[in-house]
Order: C-alpha cells, then sequence, then structure tokens
C-alpha cells in the first residue's frame, strides 16, 4: 500500500488477456468502418511454433513398478495424448477390451506375467524396455515391429522410438 492509501496490483496474464480481449472487440465492432490494413503484419504464436505436435495414436503402457511407470507416463504426455497406464496384463486386456492400441510400451517384469496381449498381436509395434536385449528375441513380432530400450530408458530415446511408431 502506498501513502495515500491506495494500492495498485497489475497481473500481467491479467492485463495482457484483458488488452487482447478489449482489442478483438474493438476490431470486431469497427472493422468494416476503419482501416486496419495499415497494421496487417505477420505475428508468430512462439508457444505453438515451439511445441510439438502431439498424437492422437492410442499407447498401453505396462509396468508393475507404479513410480517408474507414472515417470514415463508423464515423459510420453508430449509424444501422444491417449497413454493409457496398466499395472498387469489383466487390467489392459479387460481395460482395452477388443480394440488394440497402436503401440505397447513394455517394461521387463511384465514379460513374465501370464495372459501377455502384446504377443499375440504380431502386427502393434512393441518397445520393451529391458536390463537385457536378449529378452527382445522372446517376443516374435513381424520385421520392424519391435525396438528394445535398456533400462532405465533414456526419455528422448523413448519418446524418438515412440514417434518412428506413431506418426
Amino acid at each position: 500500500m502506498n501513502s495515500d492509501g491506495m494500492d495498485i496490483r497489475i497481473d500481467i496474464e491479467q492485463f495482457c488477456l484483458r488488452m487482447c480481449l478489449a482489442a478483438k472487440s474493438y476490431y470486431n465492432a469497427v472493422h468494416t468502418e476503419n482501416d486496419f490494413s495499415l497494421y496487417n503484419t505477420p505475428v508468430l504464436d512462439f508457444v505453438q511454433a515451439t511445441r510439438e505436435p502431439v498424437s492422437a495414436s492410442s499407447v498401453a503402457l505396462l509396468c508393475k513398478n507404479e513410480l517408474y511407470a507414472k515417470g514415463l507416463l508423464q515423459a510420453l504426455q508430449s509424444v501422444s495424448e491417449r497413454v493409457s497406464l496398466y499395472c498387469s496384463p489383466e487390467a489392459a486386456r479387460k481395460k482395452l477390451g477388443k480394440q488394440k492400441p497402436d503401440l505397447w510400451i513394455v517394461t521387463e517384469d511384465m514379460t513374465t506375467q501370464p495372459d501377455q496381449p502384446w504377443r499375440a498381436d504380431k502386427t502393434t509395434p512393441v518397445i520393451l524396455i529391458a536390463r537385457d536385449a536378449a529378452q527382445g528375441t522372446e517376443i516374435v513380432k513381424n520385421s520392424g515391429k519391435l525396438t528394445v530400450l535398456s533400462m532405465p530408458a533414456s526419455l528422448d530415446a523413448l519418446r524418438d522410438a515412440v514417434r518412428k511408431y506413431i506418426s
């Protein structure tokens, strides 16, 4: 508060938002009467320009370790808007029903579980995150449909592998 009892606070985000809304409202009201061509300059939305497009493809992430799975889920949010997390193959099979995801991401602890839906489908790609790359030879897939990443997975390598299959 200043000496005369008036307190002025400005929220920059709200200020900018209100200024933009006021300018848009003014333009909409008088654009047929005034010539705005003088102000016709290209404007770049830097937030949108730097943001990569997010895929609408479905990704099923299976991991027994809940904390690790949540970390992977968080990392994949920037790649696909439809990432589902499952802690067991039975939960994935029950939730997905007859729909199959566009990509399976499976950690090595899931490869010992019974009833593995990603093994039955030879056409849907699988990314296996394992300590031992030899585990990838146990999963029979069509050519080019299996990627094995070392555990712990590099987030950049995981995102790149996901982009390879869903973009």
